[in-house]
């Protein structure tokens, strides 16, 4: 069974490769910070985002808030990331792009946590897969039920459509949860991983 020391050395690593592959921050958390509230992930309904029931990754096709508690208990550890990006670049034509490097980020650190032996983790990322993967196609490949997800490497499954208070994990952390602060330029994007207890196997 795997020691105290090697468990700090194995998260420290999973860190640093959250930060080279170019997370603003990251940090481990425990698994309670993550707070998960019905009403957040019904506001993807009411009112309707413009993406709802478009790819596998969004509602209705998730597993919202009483699934995703379920993968919450089989973890003692989580690692938030957090993409620090140019506000106006969430508003404008470069929005799809900037949630896709936040997927694409999300994605590359569950892959390493797996290497790393959370063999179970799972990346969520905030935005539609749709919008920044799809966008120029009519409906869900999945969905539509003829083939694969194109983007299995890269697009992960909606943070917003678990339910996830995305601010307060922001505060656990130790950072600003406000996500346009007044007179500031910068906002964030958020990615969560979860990394199930390996002896939960």
């Amino acid at each position: 069974m795997e020691n105290e020391t090697e468990k700090r050395e194995r998260l420290q690593r999973l860190l640093t490769h959250a930060e080279r592959a170019g997370a603003t921050r990251a940090a481990i958390l425990p698994a309670h910070c993550v707070l998960v509230e019905e009403q957040l992930a019904a506001f993807c309904r009411h009112p309707r985002c413009p993406f709802w029931g478009l790819s596998l990754s969004c509602p209705p096709h998730v597993a919202g808030p009483e699934g995703f508690r379920r993968l919450l208990r089989v973890c003692r550890e989580v690692l938030v990331l957090r993409l620090e990006v140019q506000a106006c670049s969430l508003q404008g034509e470069e929005r799809p792009q900037v949630f896709r490097l936040l997927h694409e980020l999300v994605a590359t650190v569950e892959q390493r946590a797996r290497a790393l032996g959370y063999r179970d983790a799972a990346g969520f990322a905030g935005g539609s897969c749709k919008a920044s993967f799809c966008a120029d196609t009519t409906e869900c490949r999945v969905l539509a039920g003829r083939g694969r997800c194109r983007y299995p490497d890269q697009a992960r499954s909606s943070l917003s459509g678990q339910g996830v208070n995305v601010g307060t994990l922001m505060r656990a952390a130790g950072w600003d949860g406000e996500l346009f602060a007044s007179g500031n330029e910068m906002s964030w994007l958020a990615g969560l991983v979860l990394l199930p207890s390996m002896d939960s196997r």
